[in-house]
């Protein structure tokens, strides 16, 4: 049958159309996203245009818009020609295509103005992804009416790939759409294993075997010859039918998904190399005898020749790149970086839209009637192509290979961000090149349509039925359409779920919601999000924060000791849908709860730069409301709520930062400088200072940065030469290097003024060099040796009791820091520092990090030279002459025992066992007590179970509740 009686042409026109505008725009999307890495200000302050905004429409507009709109377009075309009927209800078409242009365009509206399932590839909100699955199970119906009215009775391999195509999306998008965003049974570790399919199933059963139809089709027809061989087709299809329903959980390898499912994602990814060799294999030997005919030859047949088999080398490399990354060394180097994006855009634009382009090519001169209007427009599209992809897909993996190494050695976080800021610019710019390349192409085709020279007759597409050498004899039945559905379409797609899905579901561990809490070592368990936490949640979200920050910590790589204790499957028992993530653009937020104070993340969300200069994160002005008076801008209730939630991540395994052992420094440091290095070390601490300091402290250390306005307690004035803690006598004393080195590594907890644990300890000890030159103290007055610290004493309850008595009586410590040692003595309201601003006393129940608690930890030795020397620059004075020191152990370990049995409280709280309280408590005096630690403990001591409760309600906020607006105060 001729071409006009087969074919609508208008109908594939206009599918065309809608295609070259989605290929024109959603790569300058892409393009904007791209520039923010290196240009966090640009397009800055509206919330539509941020990163977390702009990235879901440019990963859901090339996978959804660009690829899948020209598919639509091409599989008008070929469909009817490969069943030699005009397409079932052809009249649909045209409104369809009416309907899919709204589904992208009102679809990416809404993901700009923050609507956002949280479900990477499945933003989409339900009218929406009704509407997509409406539409192609529409276009699944005429595809499937049209091959049932076919009269060409042999079912080629472009038809294979298609239905299958469908027939999976179809499953996958009920699977995404309906599954991972409302069956609440999938959550946490299930609601990862899940997604991770789903994800995996948008790559590798919509774009790679539509993708593989394209090409299927147009290669043969395009360069005139048969396909090479029939068998390696079925060896192809077949092999990727099976294999990849598996592969999903492989970029959550090390997390807390089940280690089976893990290692059968991994090989079944590495039996992927099947079917991509086989299918390039057969694309390169349908180029036989043809490469000097398609390379030197011009017209939309070469150029679509050209397109075609430039994509089949892409897909090689993506999909080896693929397989190699799934390996468990290699993801330790490479996942959570840019090689992963390497990975993406090599198979998804390298080889599918590429392969969507040569189609086009094909299809555009057949369609209009008209020749292809320039050949030069085509060439300088095919080579910017070339040069901008390559140069993208080659710096985006020497940026995984070079943030991997860095880390591995122990890099700060934030210093392999700067190492990678020109490199971002390099993709930038070959983005651009690559998007000055598809407006040519766009320009060609419209001048095609109204200029081109009138195509005089179309050349009949017979390659596509000549017998290759390799053909069988005849078809088998792996190649019907029935087989196709039922075993490749359904058979293996349910299995694949079920296995890597549902099977990990019902093992008991991806769903408790127990965790081994990190100081006691026993089970307890984990709470739910409060509404605060829930709506903070919601705002992460919306703006799209987990697109930056990962929340699982793996066991491998020194993560447990860059962010925190290793990840367990109980954390995320509550996670609908989960975060685990793909990407560190920004750092692991898995235990960044109590890091930092509530001021701090105010004053990071109002101006990320104005706190870390190098940070790439965007600003958030839409979650502040106006201060008072003069005052700062205030959190609003969307961002209370976000700190809330951020406050909350990773505190579910207990009160790990008080045994995290990379902060744990005591006393006996010890730190010397080489006088010879001293002007070498200053020089260097100017740069750390500048690069980290700066924000809070201010250029002239005057604790007057650009963020100090939002901080409270305020920044340290360094010209002042007061510090709160030291080690050496008297009131105000200068503190030794390792005093200053400690607080350093240590952090403040419950302040802006994180650990540093992370940078290296020259630079730790330049920035302290740096730091003395503020004030002219360090020359004029020499620093005191350290005080002795006595060896702790057996703890006792005589000892606790004499250490109240003298809380109350003499030390007279309970004026400010109250009866019950929670801060709030009759004094405490009106104190203020040499610097006059208000200063709160230490409430010794809280927890680790939280606002208001102990600053450096309930350490013995820590706060016995606290007592001993006093607080810099505050009210509380040394008692090194008032108290002896086994008098100031006594307060020691009765100050320890108000946090044992608030801690007690809180573990009774999290539902710790009966049976497993004395070997809590036990552990928990170990944990603060060396002498505890060494056995010397009264036994008595940790019989006893709480009966009294908790002292003192911890809010989410990580503020008592008296406290929980301190942010704004």
């Amino acid at each position: 049958m001729e071409d006009g009686k087969l074919i609508n042409k208008s109908l594939v026109r206009g599918w065309a159309w809608s295609a070259l505008v989605w290929l024109t725009i959603f790569p300058i999307v892409g393009l904007l996203v791209s520039i923010k890495f290196h240009n966090p200000d640009f397009l800055g302050g509206v919330s539509w245009l941020t990163f977390g905004r702009l990235r879901p429409v440019h990963v859901n507009g090339v996978i959804f818009g660009a690829f899948s709109t020209s598919f639509f377009a091409l599989l008008y075309y070929y469909v009817p020609r490969l069943c030699g009927t005009r397409l079932y209800k052809e009249e649909w078409g045209r409104w369809l295509l009416w309907l899919w242009n709204a589904f992208l365009i009102l679809g990416s509206i809404s993901l700009l103005m923050g609507y956002n399932l949280g479900l990477e590839a499945g933003e989409f909100q339900w009218p929406f992804n009704l509407l997509r699955f409406m539409i192609i199970l529409l276009i699944a119906v005429q595809v499937v009416g049209t091959i049932l009215r076919r009269t060409e009775k042999r079912f080629y391999v472009a038809m294979w790939y298609s239905v299958a195509a469908i027939v999976w999306t179809l499953m996958n998008l009920i699977l995404g759409g309906l599954v991972l965003p409302y069956a609440h049974a999938f959550t946490g570790v299930n609601s990862a294993a899940m997604h991770g399919l789903y994800i995996h199933y948008i790559v590798g059963l919509w774009l790679t075997p539509a993708g593989l139809a394209l090409i299927y089709y147009f290669l043969p027809v395009s360069t005139k010859n048969p396909l090479f061989s029939h068998r390696l087709s079925l060896l192809g299809f077949w092999s990727l039918a099976f294999f990849y329903p598996f592969v999903g959980i492989h970029h959550y390898l090390y997390s807390p998904i089940p280690h089976s499912a893990q290692t059968l994602s991994i090989t079944t990814s590495m039996f992927l190399i099947i079917p991509v060799w086989a299918v390039t294999v057969n694309f390169f030997g349908t180029m036989k005898g043809r490469w000097g005919q398609v390379l030197g030859g011009g017209g939309g047949d070469n150029y679509a020749a050209k397109f075609l088999i430039l994509g089949s080398i892409y897909y090689l490399l993506g999909c080896f790149q693929g397989s190699t990354e799934a390996l468990r060394r290699v993801q330790q180097l490479t996942h959570f970086n840019d090689f992963v994006i390497s990975h993406s855009h090599l198979t998804v634009f390298g080889a599918m839209v590429v392969w969507a382009i040569g189609g086009l090519y094909y299809v555009w001169p057949r369609a209009t009637g008209r020749q292809l209007w320039s050949d030069r427009l085509a060439r300088w599209h095919l080579w910017l192509t070339i040069t901008g992809f390559s140069l993208m897909a080659v710096v985006l993996t020497a940026m995984g290979f070079v943030q991997g190494s860095m880390l591995e050695y122990q890099a700060n976080f934030v210093d392999t961000v700067k190492e990678l800021k020109p490199w971002w610019v390099v993709r930038t710019l070959s983005g651009l090149t690559m998007d000055i390349g598809f407006l040519l192409f766009v320009i060609n085709f419209y001048k095609t349509a109204r200029e081109g020279r009138p195509l005089e007759r179309e050349a009949p597409e017979t390659s596509l039925w000549q017998p290759p050498p390799s053909a069988p004899p005849k078809a088998s039945g792996f190649e019907t359409p029935s087989t196709v559905f039922l075993a490749a379409g359904l058979g293996f797609f349910f299995l694949a779920v079920f296995v890597q899905g549902i099977v990990p579901w019902l093992t008991p561990q991806t769903r408790t919601t127990s965790v081994i809490d990190r100081v006691v070592r026993k089970p307890v368990q984990v709470a739910d999000y409060s509404p605060l936490e829930s709506r903070g949640r919601a705002v992460y979200i919306r703006e799209g924060c987990w697109y930056c920050h990962s929340q699982y910590i793996r066991p491998v790589g020194n993560e447990s000791l860059r962010w925190g204790p290793v990840s367990q499957a109980g954390e995320y028992a509550y996670d609908f849908p989960h975060l685990f993530g793909t990407r560190r653009i920004g750092p692991d937020l898995t235990r960044v709860g109590r890091k930092y104070g509530d001021d701090w993340h105010a004053a990071h969300h109002w101006n990320p730069r104005a706190v870390v200069p190098d940070s790439i994160m965007p600003s958030f002005p839409w979650l502040f409301e106006p201060g008072q008076g003069e005052g700062p801008p205030r959190l609003n209730d969307d961002g209370r709520a976000l700190v809330a939630y951020l406050q909350r991540l990773g505190t579910g395994i207990g009160d790990w930062r008080e045994v995290f052992l990379p902060t744990r420094l005591v006393t006996g440091t010890s730190l010397e400088v080489d006088p010879m290095q001293h002007d070498e070390l200053v020089a260097l601490g100017k740069a750390i200072y500048q690069r980290r300091c700066v924000g809070c402290h201010g250029i002239t250390g005057d604790g007057k940065g650009p963020s100090a306005v939002f901080l409270n307690p305020k920044p340290r004035d360094f010209t002042r030469g007061i510090f709160k803690f030291r080690s050496t006598p008297g009131k105000d004393s200068l503190p030794t290097d390792a005093d200053l080195y400690i607080t350093v590594t240590h952090g403040l907890w419950g302040t802006a003024m994180p650990t540093w644990q992370t940078i290296p300890e020259r630079e730790r000890m330049a920035v302290i060099q740096y730091i003395k030159t503020f004030s002219d103290r360090w020359t004029d007055t020499p620093v005191s040796p350290p005080i002795a610290v006595s060896p702790e004493p057996p703890v006792t309850e005589a000892s606790i009791e004499n250490g109240e008595k003298l809380f109350h009586g003499k030390a007279i410590c309970y004026l400010c820091h109250g009866t019950e040692g929670k801060g709030d003595g009759m004094l405490a309201k009106g104190l203020t520092d040499v610097w006059g601003h208000a200063v709160r006393p230490a409430n010794f129940a809280l927890p680790a990090g939280m606002h208001g608690g102990v600053k450096l930890g309930h350490g013995g030795e820590h706060i016995f030279k606290t007592i001993m020397t006093g607080v810099g620059g505050t009210p509380m004075p040394p008692f090194q002459d008032k108290l002896t020191p086994n008098q100031v152990w006594d307060v020691v370990h009765y100050v320890q025992s108000l946090r044992v049995r608030s801690h007690e409280a809180e573990l009774a709280e999290a539902g710790l066992k009966e049976e497993d309280h004395n070997p809590a408590v036990n552990r928990l005096w170990s944990s603060i007590s060396t002498a505890a630690g060494h056995g010397e403990i009264e036994p008595a001591l940790v019989q006893e179970w709480p009966k009294n409760g908790r002292l003192a309600r911890v809010e989410p906020t990580g503020r008592p509740p008296e406290e929980s607006s301190g942010v704004q105060e």
